[in-house]
């Protein structure tokens, strides 16, 4: 009886949502993607309120500094404050500090793109934070090329997906779309747990022109000890490459490489990051 108290009180908070700051936030997501800027009608039409409401919601955020509005224009922007608070969060947990030597070792070795993706609380999503590009090589792909990770097509998203129970990844991959991206995209169930499976097997996933044509990519998760003992995935680090230039059998050979540099980056992953990831509690269905 007195241990279920605790997971009702966790329900119970689930409930406790207020609506105009879920709305804020989404404002500020769409605004991410829009180089742009977006108007208020726009706006309004995608939350499906009236503008009056979304007026106030945009005052709101602009007295927060948090958007700004092009008068002539009459379109609304993001300001750096977002970003900027994004990147002080980073630097207290000293998170890109202590990656930053692994993750540029690894790029200068191999020549190509290494990114790092943290595991963000909760458990719900997997996000870029970091980059290098190797300087062996003179063609390179955009590292900024897209802020969305396909689950089921890259690299990154499967290695992640790769170290939970399959129900998990699946709700998580069904939530995102289980679409393609390219002619090399996998929509079968059946055919991408096979994939994670062999990921977990492995200790790497691969992805080869699944995501973007003409890309490839290796990426292996980063397992940290959390402050409950069990060592939890934190985060991925994954080197992508032309297929011009680096084959299917040529990534593969990369992967040992990259699970090396996630074995070290897990052994002194801030004890600050692993109590956010892996002591943050899960939402309870």
């Amino acid at each position: 009886m007195s241990k279920a108290a605790p997971m009702e009180s966790k329900v119970e908070k689930l409930d406790e949502v207020i609506v105009s700051v879920t709305r804020s936030f989404e404002i500020i997501e769409m605004m991410t993607e829009s180089v742009d800027g977006l108007p208020l009608a726009e706006i309004a039409r995608r939350l499906s309120l009236n503008k009056a409401i979304v007026t106030k919601l945009l005052h709101t955020l602009e007295s927060m500094m948090l958007v700004w509005r092009d008068e002539r224009a009459q379109r609304y922007y993001l300001t750096y404050r977002i970003s900027n608070l994004g990147l002080r969060h980073l630097q207290t947990s000293r998170l890109l500090d202590q990656c930053s030597a692994a993750l540029r070792q690894l790029a200068e070795e191999t020549g190509e793109l290494v990114r790092l993706a943290i595991v963000e609380p909760g458990g719900q999503r997997i996000v870029w934070v970091q980059s290098f590009a190797g300087s062996k090589r003179s063609l390179r792909i955009d590292p900024n090329y897209t802020l969305d990770i396909g689950l089921h097509t890259h690299a990154t998203g499967k290695a992640w997906l790769s170290t939970l129970p399959f129900q998990d990844a699946l709700k998580l991959m069904l939530a995102q779309g289980i679409v393609p991206l390219t002619p090399r995209s996998k929509t079968s169930i059946t055919d991408i747990r096979g994939e994670l499976e062999e990921a977990a097997r492995r200790g790497f996933a691969l992805s080869y022109e699944e995501n973007e044509m003409g890309v490839g990519a290796v990426a292996a998760p980063i397992r940290a000890p959390t402050l409950g003992g069990e060592p939890e995935c934190v985060g991925v680090v994954s080197l992508a490459a032309p297929s011009n230039r680096m084959s299917r059998s040529d990534l593969e050979s990369c992967g040992l490489i990259v699970v090396e540099t996630t074995r070290r980056l897990g052994e002194t992953w801030p004890l600050e990051a692993r109590a956010r990831s892996g002591a943050f509690p899960r939402i309870v269905e």
